[in-house]
């Protein structure tokens, strides 16, 4: 106690001394412990908030790397799915022509199997019916001798054949109508003899004659057919009408 007794009448003494100097020094000196101490909690609190930082950086890097890598994922995942749809495209394509050509396929089994039906079936001829002549100066005469009436006909086809002998004008060709539509034309120049014995003195009548197969596929089940002459001058005459059923 003494020595503290000392000690305090020294500072004192030397307070007095300095004219007060040590006294505020020495509170100069606790604030600045003070500061320091303040300076040393804020560096501190520095250093964990740099700690922190670092930490947040590091996620954030982490987080970029992760967002680049799902970056490029989703731009790969993307490619593939472009050439993915390209693809389903050409498959759908590819499909549509797939399906036409089935289509298609389908539609010529159906006319092929309706085709080899009516091949199959037996058509008949009812009547050949000869035509009268509005003109007699038209034709020295014509024949129809194929088909004849009452035959049954098969294999879908049919034979028109006979004769046909102009007067005024060669006849050129024989027309074969259906409901107005042209069947076909086959032209008058096959030979016949036995023309010419009748009309020895006609040029015409040595090729008079005509023959051509008819296709019966697609006429209805009953059907009249037109037989026409064509002659040298234009003129259409009717000949005959066949009447068939199938």
């Amino acid at each position: 106690m003494v020595r503290s007794k000392g000690l305090s009448w020294r500072l004192r003494l030397s307070d007095w001394l300095s004219g007060g100097l040590l006294k505020k020094y020495q509170k100069e000196a606790e604030l600045s412990k003070a500061k320091i101490k303040q300076a040393q909690i804020n560096v501190d609190n520095l250093k964990q908030q740099l700690q922190n930082s670092k930490r947040e950086t590091e996620r954030a890097k982490a987080q970029l790397m992760m967002s680049k890598g799902f970056q490029l994922e989703l731009g790969e995942t993307q490619l593939k799915l472009k050439r993915t749809s390209n693809e389903l495209l050409k498959c759908q394509k590819q499909l549509e022509k797939q399906q036409q050509k089935i289509e298609q396929i389908g539609t010529k089994t159906v006319s092929y199997e309706d085709w080899y039906q009516q091949l199959q079936t037996k058509v008949e001829v009812l009547e050949v019916k000869r035509l009268p002549q509005e003109d007699f100066d038209s034709l020295w005469g014509f024949s129809i001798v194929s088909p004849k009436a009452e035959t049954k006909l098969q294999g879908g086809s049919m034979i028109v054949k006979g004769w046909v002998l102009g007067k005024k004008a060669l006849a050129t060709a024989i027309r074969i109508n259906h409901q107005g539509k042209i069947l076909l034309e086959t032209p008058i120049e096959l030979p016949s003899p036995g023309v010419t014995q009748y009309y020895p003195d006609i040029a015409a009548a040595g090729k008079s004659g005509f023959e051509t197969s008819l296709s019966l596929v697609g006429i209805p089940t009953e059907s009249e057919l037109e037989i026409q002459a064509l002659l040298e001058n234009q003129d259409i005459i009717n000949l005959s009408v066949i009447s068939l059923q199938r």
